[in-house]
């Protein structure tokens, strides 16, 4: 049986209902016209003969009865004419059955307290009546077969497109991504196609990232390893001073303290990934940046900088993953605190464009971008001979792409330092 969930399904069941829905009512119309058409010409000729005996002025006698027939040879009718003694006040239609067949009779108050009855033999109306509401039954019940037969049929044309685009699909590999060719395919999928080809490109781009990610993180975690190696061979070649043993242990020391902090860079990537997955919720922008803002404070007096804040005054609710944020946030003020020099200064300000774009901005007085740096963004690039893993601008890109925003950086017109900026459109 087909699922109640499948598309195949809804299809025969909404076109199943849809055709014996109209057959129904197509049948109901004609048994109805026909039904009431027959019933309107027995109803019309006992009234003619009616108004015929009225109109011949007959008195007839209580308990008096006869036939009479039709004057036109080709129609055969006969009617029954009977005089009551029971008195009646108004006209009106009575229908009979009996051993011989079904009658249908005018009853109406005939001279002074006598009632006329006269009555027609409908059998053959009846029966022809009976038999067209069989036949409508029964074509309804063939009816209902074909049309299931012909939903199936016209279901799976139409679900031919989908299966054959979950079979490309299914042959898909994550390292042989090739584009859907919406050729073939009816005009209505061609949004489809499209939409499953620019997912295809952001998986392309992701895996590239992936990729060259992994790279860069073999590499910087090959050099200081490879140091450590070489600096332990060297100084085993042959004895040598207790200083020599000092230092190759210092520096070995600093290599791994260098390892740990693109160790902990990574992990950070991977709470990030996670954080892409953070349930969006309804967060006050401002309070976030206060409390962000309120612990470079600290640092700022430790590090001997100046850093100030400007935020929007107003209350600034918006449903946003909190954590991506705090990081974008966070990594431009570090970035801004690592290459101020002391007494520079550092400002933090966010403000509403237009009531519907959030901007946040950093700006510094340190070194300013590096024009030599192809790529910023790239992981593993780093600016001038300060420390860290260069995954910083790396991972607020991936941040601000989930959550709908973008990033820029650019050196400030005067060339001493740089502008970060954040900007994500907002509801109103």
């Amino acid at each position: 049986m087909l699922s109640k969930r499948s598309i195949r399904g809804d299809y025969t069941k909404q076109i199943t209902i849809s055709f014996i829905a109209l057959l129904a009512i197509f049948s109901s119309a004609l048994y109805s016209y026909l039904y009431f058409n027959t019933y309107g010409q027995i109803k019309h000729s006992l009234q003619n003969q009616f108004h015929h005996i009225i109109k011949n002025n007959i008195n007839y006698n209580i308990g008096q009865s006869f036939y009479i027939q039709s004057p036109n040879p080709m129609q055969r009718e006969v009617w029954l004419v009977e005089v009551l003694d029971t008195p009646t006040k108004q006209s009106f239609y009575s229908e009979s059955e009996s051993e011989r067949g079904f009658y249908y009779s005018l009853i109406s108050p005939y001279k002074t307290n006598k009632t006329l009855k006269i009555t027609k033999d409908i059998t053959k109306e009846t029966l022809f009546l009976d038999s067209l509401l069989k036949g409508i039954i029964l074509v309804i019940f063939f009816a209902l077969i074909l049309t299931q037969l012909f939903a199936l049929a016209f279901s799976n044309i139409l679900y031919k497109p989908i299966q054959n685009l979950s079979t490309t699909l299914s042959k898909l590999k994550e390292h042989d991504l090739e584009f859907l060719n919406s050729e073939g395919l009816p005009l209505e999928f061609h949004p489809l196609v499209l939409s499953i080809n620019n997912l295809l490109e952001r998986i392309k781009s992701y895996f590239g990232g992936q990729k060259q990610l992994f790279i860069g993180i073999a590499h910087e975690l090959k050099t200081p390893l490879a140091v450590i190696k070489t600096k332990c061979e060297v100084t085993l070649i042959k004895e040598r001073e207790k200083e020599v043993y000092i230092k190759a242990l210092k520096e070995n020391i600093q290599s791994i303290n260098e390892m740990n902090a693109i160790i902990k860079t990574l992990l950070d990537l991977g709470r990030q990934e996670s954080a892409q997955f953070e349930k969006s919720s309804l967060v006050d922008v401002n309070k976030t940046l206060q409390n962000i803002a309120d612990n470079f404070q600290i640092l700022s007096k430790k590090e001997n900088k100046q850093f100030t804040y400007k935020l929007e005054t107003d209350e600034l609710l918006i449903t946003i993953k909190p954590t991506l944020l705090a990081q974008i946030v966070q990594n431009f003020l570090q970035n801004a605190f690592k290459f101020t020099p002391q007494g520079k200064s550092i400002l933090l300000t966010s403000q509403i464009i237009n009531q519907e774009i959030l901007r946040i901005v950093v700006i510094d007085e340190g070194c300013g971008i590096d024009s030599e740096l192809e790529d910023i963004y790239a992981p593993f690039k780093r600016s001038g001979n300060k420390s860290g893993a260069g995954l910083g601008l790396f991972l607020a890109k991936n941040a601000a792409n989930a959550l709908g925003g973008s990033i820029s950086l650019q050196n400030r017109l005067d060339t001493n330092g740089t502008i970060a900026t954040f900007e994500l459109r907002i509801a109103n």
